[in-house]
Protein backbone atom coordinates (compact mmCIF):
# COMPACT_ATOMS: atom_id res chain seq x y z
CA UNK A 1 0.00 0.00 0.00
CA UNK A 2 1.32 3.35 -0.61
CA UNK A 3 -0.16 6.77 0.35
CA UNK A 4 -0.72 8.90 -2.44
CA UNK A 5 -1.47 7.45 -5.95
CA UNK A 6 -0.49 10.10 -8.61
CA UNK A 7 -2.38 9.33 -12.37
CA UNK A 8 -0.48 11.94 -14.72
CA UNK A 9 2.77 12.68 -15.26
CA UNK A 10 2.37 16.48 -16.73
CA UNK A 11 4.02 19.38 -14.53
CA UNK A 12 0.73 19.74 -12.70
CA UNK A 13 0.31 15.90 -11.53
CA UNK A 14 3.94 16.12 -10.50
CA UNK A 15 4.48 18.83 -8.64
CA UNK A 16 1.28 17.63 -6.66
CA UNK A 17 3.80 13.94 -6.13
CA UNK A 18 6.64 16.35 -5.00
CA UNK A 19 4.51 17.97 -2.22
CA UNK A 20 3.85 14.63 -0.81
CA UNK A 21 7.08 12.90 -0.85
CA UNK A 22 8.83 15.80 0.51
CA UNK A 23 7.28 15.22 3.97
CA UNK A 24 7.97 11.25 3.93
CA UNK A 25 4.48 10.22 2.35
CA UNK A 26 4.77 7.19 -0.04
CA UNK A 27 4.43 7.66 -3.69
CA UNK A 28 3.83 5.98 -6.99
CA UNK A 29 3.28 7.84 -10.27
CA UNK A 30 1.43 6.26 -13.28
CA UNK A 31 0.32 7.32 -16.01
CA UNK A 32 -3.80 7.07 -17.27
CA UNK A 33 -4.28 4.47 -20.18
CA UNK A 34 -5.58 7.09 -22.74
CA UNK A 35 -6.45 10.91 -22.73
CA UNK A 36 -9.27 12.08 -21.54
CA UNK A 37 -11.74 12.87 -24.82
CA UNK A 38 -12.90 16.29 -25.41
CA UNK A 39 -16.46 16.49 -27.04
CA UNK A 40 -16.68 17.24 -30.84
CA UNK A 41 -14.08 14.70 -32.05
CA UNK A 42 -10.24 16.43 -30.99
CA UNK A 43 -8.58 15.08 -28.01
CA UNK A 44 -6.50 18.14 -26.13
CA UNK A 45 -2.79 17.73 -26.97
CA UNK A 46 0.26 19.92 -27.01
CA UNK A 47 0.86 19.45 -30.82
CA UNK A 48 3.56 17.66 -32.88
CA UNK A 49 6.83 17.47 -32.04
CA UNK A 50 8.82 20.08 -29.54
CA UNK A 51 7.01 20.34 -26.80
CA UNK A 52 3.93 17.63 -28.14
CA UNK A 53 4.42 15.70 -24.89
CA UNK A 54 2.02 14.31 -22.20
CA UNK A 55 3.49 17.03 -19.85
CA UNK A 56 2.29 19.87 -22.11
CA UNK A 57 -1.54 18.56 -22.49
CA UNK A 58 -4.22 21.05 -21.67
CA UNK A 59 -2.02 23.67 -21.84
CA UNK A 60 -0.16 26.08 -25.07
CA UNK A 61 3.70 25.73 -24.38
CA UNK A 62 4.49 28.87 -25.43
CA UNK A 63 2.20 30.97 -24.07
CA UNK A 64 2.59 30.19 -20.24
CA UNK A 65 2.51 33.56 -18.31
CA UNK A 66 2.72 33.64 -14.27
CA UNK A 67 0.97 36.50 -13.02
CA UNK A 68 1.90 35.88 -9.30
CA UNK A 69 6.03 34.44 -10.02
CA UNK A 70 4.29 31.53 -8.34
CA UNK A 71 5.21 29.10 -11.53
CA UNK A 72 8.76 30.65 -11.41
CA UNK A 73 9.13 30.18 -7.50
CA UNK A 74 8.01 26.19 -8.48
CA UNK A 75 10.76 25.80 -10.96
CA UNK A 76 13.28 27.65 -8.71
CA UNK A 77 12.25 24.69 -6.02
CA UNK A 78 12.21 22.37 -8.96
CA UNK A 79 15.93 23.05 -9.78
CA UNK A 80 17.43 23.86 -6.62
CA UNK A 81 19.89 21.38 -5.19
CA UNK A 82 18.66 19.12 -2.15
CA UNK A 83 22.18 19.86 -0.08
CA UNK A 84 25.09 22.36 -0.59
CA UNK A 85 26.97 22.18 -3.00
CA UNK A 86 24.78 19.99 -4.93
CA UNK A 87 24.07 19.74 -8.57
CA UNK A 88 21.12 22.14 -9.70
CA UNK A 89 18.74 20.51 -12.44
CA UNK A 90 19.33 23.51 -15.11
CA UNK A 91 16.74 22.37 -17.28
CA UNK A 92 14.18 23.24 -14.34
CA UNK A 93 15.31 26.59 -14.14
CA UNK A 94 12.29 29.67 -15.57
CA UNK A 95 13.03 31.50 -18.25
CA UNK A 96 11.48 34.98 -18.61
CA UNK A 97 10.65 36.42 -21.55
CA UNK A 98 9.05 39.86 -21.68
CA UNK A 99 6.58 41.03 -24.53
CA UNK A 100 7.61 41.78 -27.56
CA UNK A 101 6.90 45.46 -29.33
CA UNK A 102 4.28 44.70 -31.52
CA UNK A 103 3.54 45.83 -35.01
CA UNK A 104 -0.49 46.75 -35.83
CA UNK A 105 -2.65 47.60 -38.68
CA UNK A 106 -3.24 50.72 -39.19
CA UNK A 107 -6.65 52.49 -41.02
CA UNK A 108 -4.74 52.34 -44.23
CA UNK A 109 -3.63 48.44 -43.62
CA UNK A 110 -0.01 49.43 -43.45
CA UNK A 111 2.13 48.00 -40.34
CA UNK A 112 2.96 50.70 -37.43
CA UNK A 113 4.93 50.16 -34.11
CA UNK A 114 2.44 49.89 -31.32
CA UNK A 115 2.05 52.73 -28.99
CA UNK A 116 3.88 52.37 -25.55
CA UNK A 117 3.56 51.86 -23.08
CA UNK A 118 -0.48 50.42 -23.07
CA UNK A 119 -1.84 47.87 -21.11
CA UNK A 120 -4.02 44.89 -23.59
CA UNK A 121 -3.43 47.79 -26.32
CA UNK A 122 -4.79 50.98 -24.49
CA UNK A 123 -2.34 53.58 -24.44
CA UNK A 124 -1.02 55.68 -21.94
CA UNK A 125 -0.44 58.54 -24.23
CA UNK A 126 -3.21 58.85 -26.77
CA UNK A 127 -1.50 61.77 -28.60
CA UNK A 128 1.56 60.18 -29.11
CA UNK A 129 3.29 60.03 -32.26
CA UNK A 130 2.59 56.42 -32.81
CA UNK A 131 -1.28 56.55 -31.65
CA UNK A 132 -1.87 59.18 -34.26
CA UNK A 133 -0.11 57.21 -36.85
CA UNK A 134 -2.29 53.95 -35.89
CA UNK A 135 -5.37 56.04 -34.99
CA UNK A 136 -5.49 58.91 -37.39
CA UNK A 137 -8.62 61.13 -36.31
CA UNK A 138 -9.36 58.47 -33.73
CA UNK A 139 -6.73 59.79 -31.75
CA UNK A 140 -8.04 63.20 -31.09
CA UNK A 141 -11.42 61.06 -29.73
CA UNK A 142 -8.84 58.99 -27.40
CA UNK A 143 -7.67 62.32 -25.87
CA UNK A 144 -11.31 63.03 -24.99
CA UNK A 145 -10.78 60.31 -21.99
CA UNK A 146 -8.33 62.94 -20.75
CA UNK A 147 -11.13 65.33 -20.02
CA UNK A 148 -14.29 63.40 -19.50
CA UNK A 149 -15.87 62.62 -16.14
CA UNK A 150 -15.55 59.52 -14.71
CA UNK A 151 -19.27 58.87 -14.94
CA UNK A 152 -19.25 55.34 -13.47
CA UNK A 153 -16.28 55.23 -11.40
CA UNK A 154 -13.87 52.31 -11.85
CA UNK A 155 -17.38 49.81 -12.07
CA UNK A 156 -17.16 49.25 -15.32
CA UNK A 157 -17.21 45.27 -16.21
CA UNK A 158 -16.83 45.10 -19.72
CA UNK A 159 -12.87 45.59 -20.79
CA UNK A 160 -14.49 46.37 -24.64
CA UNK A 161 -17.26 48.76 -23.26
CA UNK A 162 -14.88 50.45 -20.97
CA UNK A 163 -12.16 51.02 -23.91
CA UNK A 164 -15.52 52.54 -26.40
CA UNK A 165 -16.28 54.40 -23.98
CA UNK A 166 -13.59 56.43 -22.90
CA UNK A 167 -11.33 56.02 -25.82
CA UNK A 168 -13.96 55.43 -28.67
CA UNK A 169 -14.23 52.55 -31.53
CA UNK A 170 -10.75 52.81 -33.50
CA UNK A 171 -8.88 52.46 -30.47
CA UNK A 172 -10.74 49.68 -29.55
CA UNK A 173 -10.83 47.81 -33.20
CA UNK A 174 -7.23 49.25 -33.95
CA UNK A 175 -5.44 49.10 -30.64
CA UNK A 176 -7.14 46.52 -28.03
CA UNK A 177 -9.21 43.85 -29.84
CA UNK A 178 -6.07 42.41 -31.52
CA UNK A 179 -4.18 41.88 -28.09
CA UNK A 180 -7.46 40.20 -26.86
CA UNK A 181 -8.68 37.76 -29.79
CA UNK A 182 -4.74 36.48 -29.47
CA UNK A 183 -5.27 35.84 -25.82
CA UNK A 184 -9.00 35.02 -25.07
CA UNK A 185 -10.33 34.31 -28.11
CA UNK A 186 -13.34 36.94 -28.22
CA UNK A 187 -13.89 40.29 -28.79
CA UNK A 188 -12.65 42.64 -25.94
CA UNK A 189 -16.39 43.32 -25.08
CA UNK A 190 -16.76 39.67 -23.70
CA UNK A 191 -13.45 39.96 -21.58
CA UNK A 192 -13.96 41.17 -17.91
CA UNK A 193 -11.54 44.04 -16.72
CA UNK A 194 -10.86 42.42 -13.57
CA UNK A 195 -9.94 38.96 -15.85
CA UNK A 196 -7.51 40.71 -17.73
CA UNK A 197 -5.93 43.51 -16.07
CA UNK A 198 -6.93 42.83 -12.35
CA UNK A 199 -6.51 46.50 -10.63
CA UNK A 200 -7.11 48.31 -13.45
CA UNK A 201 -10.21 49.87 -12.86
CA UNK A 202 -9.05 50.99 -8.96
CA UNK A 203 -6.05 53.07 -10.90
CA UNK A 204 -9.04 54.43 -13.27
CA UNK A 205 -10.54 56.15 -10.36
CA UNK A 206 -7.37 57.20 -9.11
CA UNK A 207 -5.45 58.49 -12.41
CA UNK A 208 -9.19 60.07 -13.42
CA UNK A 209 -8.54 58.77 -16.85
CA UNK A 210 -8.34 55.30 -18.65
CA UNK A 211 -5.22 56.49 -20.24
CA UNK A 212 -3.94 57.76 -16.73
CA UNK A 213 -4.54 54.16 -15.68
CA UNK A 214 -2.69 52.32 -18.27
CA UNK A 215 0.19 54.26 -17.51
CA UNK A 216 0.29 53.52 -13.87
CA UNK A 217 -0.58 49.79 -14.73
CA UNK A 218 1.96 49.64 -17.49
CA UNK A 219 4.70 47.57 -15.29
CA UNK A 220 2.70 45.32 -13.81
CA UNK A 221 0.59 44.06 -17.12
CA UNK A 222 4.50 43.70 -18.55
CA UNK A 223 4.83 41.20 -15.28
CA UNK A 224 1.74 39.37 -16.39
CA UNK A 225 2.05 39.03 -19.53
CA UNK A 226 5.58 37.66 -19.23
CA UNK A 227 5.63 34.04 -20.99
CA UNK A 228 7.59 31.68 -18.63
CA UNK A 229 9.13 28.23 -19.50
CA UNK A 230 11.70 25.85 -18.20
CA UNK A 231 15.20 26.28 -19.52
CA UNK A 232 15.13 22.76 -21.31
CA UNK A 233 11.57 23.05 -22.50
CA UNK A 234 8.76 21.30 -20.81
CA UNK A 235 9.25 17.69 -22.00
CA UNK A 236 12.65 18.07 -19.93
CA UNK A 237 10.79 19.50 -16.82
CA UNK A 238 8.84 16.43 -16.69
CA UNK A 239 12.17 14.34 -16.73
CA UNK A 240 13.80 16.82 -13.88
CA UNK A 241 10.84 16.20 -11.71
CA UNK A 242 10.75 12.56 -12.25
CA UNK A 243 14.27 13.01 -11.11
CA UNK A 244 13.83 14.81 -7.85
CA UNK A 245 11.15 12.26 -7.19
CA UNK A 246 13.32 9.42 -7.56
CA UNK A 247 15.49 10.68 -4.81
CA UNK A 248 12.72 10.67 -2.17
CA UNK A 249 12.20 6.84 -3.12
CA UNK A 250 8.78 7.50 -5.15
CA UNK A 251 7.92 4.66 -7.70
CA UNK A 252 7.07 4.60 -11.26
CA UNK A 253 4.80 2.73 -12.56
CA UNK A 254 5.79 0.35 -15.92
CA UNK A 255 2.40 0.01 -16.91
CA UNK A 256 -0.58 2.81 -17.27
CA UNK A 257 -3.95 2.85 -14.58
CA UNK A 258 -6.87 1.59 -16.34
CA UNK A 259 -9.19 2.01 -13.11
CA UNK A 260 -9.70 3.48 -9.63
CA UNK A 261 -12.17 2.11 -7.33
CA UNK A 262 -12.64 3.24 -3.56
CA UNK A 263 -13.09 1.33 -0.33
CA UNK A 264 -15.17 2.33 2.83
CA UNK A 265 -14.69 2.17 6.36
CA UNK A 266 -17.68 -0.17 6.80
CA UNK A 267 -17.33 -2.07 4.15
CA UNK A 268 -20.00 -0.04 2.32
CA UNK A 269 -19.85 0.63 -1.46
CA UNK A 270 -21.66 4.20 -1.04
CA UNK A 271 -20.04 6.03 1.82
CA UNK A 272 -19.25 9.93 1.58
CA UNK A 273 -15.85 9.59 2.90
CA UNK A 274 -13.00 6.60 1.70
CA UNK A 275 -10.89 4.66 3.79
CA UNK A 276 -8.62 3.31 0.73
CA UNK A 277 -8.32 3.70 -3.22
CA UNK A 278 -7.35 0.26 -5.68
CA UNK A 279 -5.88 1.67 -8.30
CA UNK A 280 -5.68 -1.01 -10.90
CA UNK A 281 -2.50 -1.29 -12.91
CA UNK A 282 -2.04 -4.58 -15.71
CA UNK A 283 -1.79 -7.48 -13.90
CA UNK A 284 -2.80 -6.16 -10.27
CA UNK A 285 -4.43 -3.29 -8.06
CA UNK A 286 -2.69 -1.05 -6.35
CA UNK A 287 -3.89 0.43 -2.78
CA UNK A 288 -3.12 4.07 -1.82
CA UNK A 289 -4.86 6.06 1.07
CA UNK A 290 -5.48 9.31 -1.77
CA UNK A 291 -5.51 9.39 -4.99
CA UNK A 292 -4.47 12.49 -7.27
CA UNK A 293 -6.19 13.07 -10.79
CA UNK A 294 -5.01 14.67 -13.84
CA UNK A 295 -6.61 15.31 -16.69
CA UNK A 296 -6.08 12.27 -18.54
CA UNK A 297 -7.18 10.79 -15.30
CA UNK A 298 -10.25 12.00 -14.27
CA UNK A 299 -12.28 9.80 -17.26
CA UNK A 300 -11.20 6.75 -15.78
CA UNK A 301 -13.83 3.73 -14.64
CA UNK A 302 -14.38 4.39 -10.77
CA UNK A 303 -13.61 7.96 -10.60
CA UNK A 304 -16.43 9.88 -8.39
CA UNK A 305 -18.56 12.03 -9.87
CA UNK A 306 -17.15 15.07 -8.62
CA UNK A 307 -13.81 14.15 -9.98
CA UNK A 308 -14.58 13.33 -13.50
CA UNK A 309 -12.89 14.98 -16.60
CA UNK A 310 -15.98 16.89 -18.01
CA UNK A 311 -13.19 18.86 -20.43
CA UNK A 312 -13.08 22.55 -20.41
CA UNK A 313 -16.05 24.35 -20.90
CA UNK A 314 -14.83 26.73 -24.11
CA UNK A 315 -11.80 25.60 -26.36
CA UNK A 316 -10.59 26.83 -29.11
CA UNK A 317 -8.18 25.87 -32.41
CA UNK A 318 -4.31 26.43 -32.70
CA UNK A 319 -2.27 26.38 -35.90
CA UNK A 320 1.54 27.03 -35.50
CA UNK A 321 3.89 27.06 -38.78
CA UNK A 322 7.24 28.41 -39.83
CA UNK A 323 7.19 30.94 -42.09
CA UNK A 324 10.03 33.19 -44.30
CA UNK A 325 10.35 36.87 -42.83
CA UNK A 326 7.59 38.85 -43.58
CA UNK A 327 7.14 41.69 -45.98
CA UNK A 328 7.08 43.89 -42.40
CA UNK A 329 10.24 42.91 -41.24
CA UNK A 330 11.96 42.99 -45.06
CA UNK A 331 10.83 46.63 -45.06
CA UNK A 332 12.54 47.87 -42.04
CA UNK A 333 15.69 45.88 -42.84
CA UNK A 334 15.33 48.10 -45.67
CA UNK A 335 14.32 51.40 -43.20
CA UNK A 336 11.36 51.72 -45.81
CA UNK A 337 9.10 51.63 -43.07
CA UNK A 338 10.78 53.51 -40.35
CA UNK A 339 10.27 50.35 -37.89
CA UNK A 340 13.54 49.46 -36.01
CA UNK A 341 13.77 45.51 -35.86
CA UNK A 342 10.16 44.32 -35.48
CA UNK A 343 9.70 41.12 -33.27
CA UNK A 344 6.48 40.31 -33.65
CA UNK A 345 3.15 41.53 -35.35
CA UNK A 346 -0.60 40.70 -34.89
CA UNK A 347 -3.95 41.27 -36.50
CA UNK A 348 -7.13 39.61 -36.44
CA UNK A 349 -8.08 37.89 -39.86
CA UNK A 350 -11.76 37.01 -41.17
CA UNK A 351 -11.49 33.31 -42.59
CA UNK A 352 -13.83 32.23 -45.25
CA UNK A 353 -16.71 31.03 -43.04
CA UNK A 354 -16.65 34.52 -41.12
CA UNK A 355 -14.87 33.39 -38.04
CA UNK A 356 -12.69 35.75 -37.03
CA UNK A 357 -9.13 34.41 -36.25
CA UNK A 358 -5.88 36.15 -34.50
CA UNK A 359 -2.95 36.13 -36.57
CA UNK A 360 0.46 36.74 -34.86
CA UNK A 361 4.07 36.57 -35.87
CA UNK A 362 6.89 36.13 -33.34
CA UNK A 363 10.93 36.18 -33.10
CA UNK A 364 12.65 36.22 -30.26
CA UNK A 365 13.35 39.97 -28.10
CA UNK A 366 17.33 39.90 -29.09
CA UNK A 367 16.64 39.52 -32.76
CA UNK A 368 17.78 36.04 -33.13
CA UNK A 369 15.40 33.85 -35.33
CA UNK A 370 13.30 30.65 -33.79
CA UNK A 371 13.65 28.76 -36.17
CA UNK A 372 15.80 28.61 -39.55
CA UNK A 373 13.13 30.27 -41.45
CA UNK A 374 13.36 33.01 -38.93
CA UNK A 375 10.10 33.69 -38.18
CA UNK A 376 6.63 31.52 -36.85
CA UNK A 377 3.58 32.35 -37.57
CA UNK A 378 0.30 31.54 -34.48
CA UNK A 379 -3.06 31.30 -35.94
CA UNK A 380 -5.44 31.61 -32.73
CA UNK A 381 -9.56 30.18 -33.69
CA UNK A 382 -12.68 31.76 -31.75
CA UNK A 383 -13.32 30.18 -28.18
CA UNK A 384 -16.45 28.44 -28.28
CA UNK A 385 -18.14 25.93 -26.41
CA UNK A 386 -17.21 21.94 -26.54
CA UNK A 387 -20.44 21.29 -28.16
CA UNK A 388 -22.09 24.02 -30.30
CA UNK A 389 -19.57 26.43 -30.43
CA UNK A 390 -17.06 27.10 -33.59
CA UNK A 391 -14.18 25.98 -32.13
CA UNK A 392 -15.50 22.39 -32.19
CA UNK A 393 -17.82 21.47 -34.49
CA UNK A 394 -15.38 21.37 -37.32
CA UNK A 395 -13.26 18.45 -37.94
CA UNK A 396 -9.63 18.86 -37.88
CA UNK A 397 -9.61 18.58 -41.97
CA UNK A 398 -12.50 21.69 -41.53
CA UNK A 399 -9.86 23.52 -39.64
CA UNK A 400 -6.88 22.89 -41.84
CA UNK A 401 -8.47 23.91 -44.93
CA UNK A 402 -9.52 27.29 -42.85
CA UNK A 403 -5.98 28.04 -42.08
CA UNK A 404 -4.77 26.97 -45.56
CA UNK A 405 -7.14 29.90 -46.46
CA UNK A 406 -5.84 32.14 -43.87
CA UNK A 407 -1.82 31.56 -44.77
CA UNK A 408 -2.62 32.28 -48.18
CA UNK A 409 -4.32 35.72 -46.90
CA UNK A 410 -1.86 36.55 -44.65
CA UNK A 411 0.55 35.77 -46.59
CA UNK A 412 -0.13 36.71 -49.64
CA UNK A 413 -0.41 34.12 -51.88
CA UNK A 414 1.40 30.92 -50.03
CA UNK A 415 0.12 27.90 -51.11
CA UNK A 416 -1.00 25.44 -49.01
CA UNK A 417 1.72 22.97 -49.39
CA UNK A 418 4.13 25.12 -48.61
CA UNK A 419 1.60 26.51 -44.98
CA UNK A 420 -0.87 25.14 -43.97
CA UNK A 421 0.41 21.28 -44.63
CA UNK A 422 3.09 22.21 -42.56
CA UNK A 423 1.27 23.72 -39.49
CA UNK A 424 1.09 21.94 -36.06
CA UNK A 425 -2.80 21.99 -35.59
CA UNK A 426 -4.36 21.31 -31.49
CA UNK A 427 -7.31 21.87 -29.92
CA UNK A 428 -7.00 23.88 -26.16
CA UNK A 429 -8.68 25.14 -23.42
CA UNK A 430 -9.73 29.12 -23.76
CA UNK A 431 -8.96 31.44 -21.09
CA UNK A 432 -11.44 32.17 -19.03
CA UNK A 433 -12.65 35.65 -20.23
CA UNK A 434 -14.70 36.64 -17.37
CA UNK A 435 -14.87 36.43 -13.40
CA UNK A 436 -18.34 34.52 -13.58
CA UNK A 437 -16.91 31.23 -16.11
CA UNK A 438 -13.81 30.90 -14.01
CA UNK A 439 -15.83 30.95 -10.56
CA UNK A 440 -18.57 28.09 -11.78
CA UNK A 441 -15.49 26.34 -13.52
CA UNK A 442 -13.37 26.33 -10.40
CA UNK A 443 -16.56 25.95 -7.79
CA UNK A 444 -15.78 22.27 -7.23
CA UNK A 445 -12.52 22.17 -6.16
CA UNK A 446 -13.00 25.05 -3.29
CA UNK A 447 -16.36 23.43 -2.18
CA UNK A 448 -16.43 21.70 1.45
CA UNK A 449 -16.70 18.42 0.10
CA UNK A 450 -13.54 18.46 -2.31
CA UNK A 451 -11.56 19.89 0.74
CA UNK A 452 -13.09 16.72 2.58
CA UNK A 453 -11.96 14.38 -0.09
CA UNK A 454 -8.77 11.60 -0.47
CA UNK A 455 -9.48 12.25 -4.16
CA UNK A 456 -7.83 15.43 -5.97
CA UNK A 457 -8.57 16.69 -9.06
CA UNK A 458 -5.41 18.61 -10.60
CA UNK A 459 -4.38 19.75 -14.11
CA UNK A 460 -4.46 22.63 -16.51
CA UNK A 461 -8.10 21.89 -18.09
CA UNK A 462 -9.41 22.20 -14.16
CA UNK A 463 -8.18 26.01 -14.76
CA UNK A 464 -8.86 26.77 -18.75
CA UNK A 465 -5.30 25.98 -19.44
CA UNK A 466 -3.87 28.22 -16.86
CA UNK A 467 -0.74 25.89 -16.14
CA UNK A 468 0.28 28.75 -13.61
CA UNK A 469 -2.75 28.53 -11.19
CA UNK A 470 -3.12 24.82 -12.07
CA UNK A 471 0.50 24.00 -10.53
CA UNK A 472 -0.26 26.57 -7.57
CA UNK A 473 -3.73 24.79 -6.81
CA UNK A 474 -2.46 21.83 -6.83
CA UNK A 475 0.26 22.38 -4.64
CA UNK A 476 -2.11 23.81 -2.43
CA UNK A 477 -4.63 21.40 -2.33
CA UNK A 478 -1.67 18.66 -1.94
CA UNK A 479 -0.36 20.43 1.40
CA UNK A 480 -3.96 20.39 3.19
CA UNK A 481 -4.39 16.58 1.91
CA UNK A 482 -0.61 15.83 3.44
CA UNK A 483 -1.38 17.39 6.68
CA UNK A 484 -4.84 15.13 7.13
CA UNK A 485 -2.45 12.07 6.12
CA UNK A 486 0.55 12.72 8.46
CA UNK A 487 -2.40 13.51 11.44
CA UNK A 488 -0.97 16.71 11.46
CA UNK A 489 -5.15 18.04 10.27
CA UNK A 490 -7.99 16.30 11.05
Amino acid sequence: MVDVYVIGEGPVELAAALEFAEVGLSVRVGRAASPAPVRGGAALEAGRGGDADACAAGFSPGEVTDPDGTLREFLEHVAAPLSPGGAPLAAARPVATPPAPVLLRGADRVWRAQPTPAVFGIPAVPLSRASIALLGGGAARAFLDRVRPLLTIGKTRSLGALVRSRLGGAALERLVDPFVRAKYGVDAERVDVAIAAPGLNEDLTTAGSLCGAALAYAERHVARETRVRPAGGWPALRDALLERLALYGVEVAEAPATGVASTTRDGGGAASESDAWLVSEAGGQVRASAVVLGDRAAGLPGVPDDARAHGPRVVRWIAELDVATPDFARAAAADRAGIASPAAALEIVTAPNGERWSAAWERDAAGRPTTEAGWRLRLSGPAGGRVDGPSSDASEAEVRDTVGALVRAVLEGTEPDEGSAAASIRLVPALFATAAARDEANGHTTSPRAGESTCLRVGPEVHSGDLAAAVSDAREKSVHLRRRLTGIAE
